[in-house]
């Protein structure tokens, strides 16, 4: 499905962006994993290579417009241009209370998940013009919808994204450029094997399929928007969540 394209997974050296580069590559695309750390990038691509596919790592700071800059003319020069973006690089926002969250905290977490994505789908775009066309997917988060609490800066950052993905979908159109976003539910991140086992059963309680997703759920949702199959669709989001969001209380706390 996307055999000679080539694909850059922000955030991809760990967790979902993983698996999403995972999808793309076994659909036949050269993926681009990225991570801050060159170390930590060059390590998960010489793991990843080992199952046949085309990985080439790339490390540098989303919310560094210095950065994303150099990184693109990387891009630019090893490949010739991307043909999709997948902006999933992630500050997961953690740590602080509304009331005494420094406003220096909240400034970090959307320089990485409101303004990496912009940055990066700004650059990417620009290559995209010049090859005729492209895809860019966001990937979002169902607590922009329903939020949960001590998660300020993080919740707001990706109502973000939701509105810059219809924002810079109206402006790319012309150019044949679709922006879509991937909405996830609870996600299988290393993070949950930390979880105690009764907060998994309370999670399983909450969605109706009974199952978080993983991260190649994530990645198969992205694929699809990003492939042909999605041609004439832009500005749109796509919930993963097993059905979390379609109910308004488990069955366990119905009253």
């Amino acid at each position: 499905m996307f055999q000679g394209k080539n694909v850059l997974v922000t955030g991809s050296a760990r967790n979902t962006g993983t698996g999403i580069a995972k999808v793309f590559a076994n659909y036949g695309a050269t993926v681009f994993v990225h991570g801050r750390s060159p170390e930590q990038v060059e390590r998960v691509v010489e793991t990843l290579h080992g199952d046949g596919n085309r990985y080439l790592p790339i490390a540098f700071d989303v919310a560094s417009e210095e950065d994303v800059a150099k990184a693109f003319a990387s891009i630019q020069q090893q490949v010739g241009g991307l043909d999709v973006l997948v902006n999933n690089a992630c500050h997961l926002g953690l740590g602080y209370k509304f009331l005494d969250m420094p406003i220096g905290f909240f400034d970090e977490v959307l320089a990485v998940n409101l303004r990496g994505y912009a940055l990066c789908a700004q650059h990417a775009a620009r290559q995209m013009v010049a090859r005729g066309g492209g895809a860019i997917v966001n990937i979002g988060s169902n607590t922009a919808g329903r939020a949960l609490g001590d998660r300020t800066a993080y919740i707001a950052s990706k109502g973000g994204v939701e509105s810059l993905t219809r924002a810079i979908a109206v402006e790319l159109a012309e150019y044949q450029i679709r922006v879509n976003c991937v909405i996830p539910g609870y996600i299988r991140t290393e993070r949950w094997a930390t979880l105690p086992e009764e907060v998994k059963q309370r999670r399983w309680k909450n969605v109706p399929l009974g199952k978080e997703s993983t991260p190649e759920d994530i990645g198969e949702a992205a694929a699809f928007f990003a492939s042909a199959k999605a041609g004439n669709i832009t500005g749109s989001s796509l919930l993963v969540s097993g059905g979390l969001d379609i109910q308004m209380v488990p069955p366990d706390c119905a009253v």
